[in-house]
Formats: structure tokens, C-alpha cells, sequence
């Protein structure tokens, strides 16, 4: 699974990537407080 990685403010946050599907990052002054993934296959 490919991954992204964020530095901001010091903290780092790491988001692991679906084949397929689709990932939300919810961001409050600079800094990731909240991530979603969803997870879809392919037909």
C-alpha cells in the first residue's frame, strides 16, 4: 500500500493509501485532526 506522509507543526501523520477508494483529510489550523478512508473494489 503506497503511503503519504505530512510534517506540519513538528507532528507527522501518516496516511496509508487504497487500491481504490478515497481518503479525507479534516484540517484545523495547520494540523490534520481527523482522517477517513474509504475503501471501495473494483468490479
Amino acid at each position: 500500500m503506497d503511503k503519504i506522509y505530512i510534517d506540519s507543526k513538528g507532528k507527522n501523520t501518516t496516511v496509508e493509501l487504497p487500491k481504490y477508494g478515497e481518503v479525507r483529510l479534516i484540517i484545523q489550523d495547520g494540523q490534520v485532526i481527523r482522517k477517513e478512508t474509504i475503501i471501495s473494489e473494483k468490479i
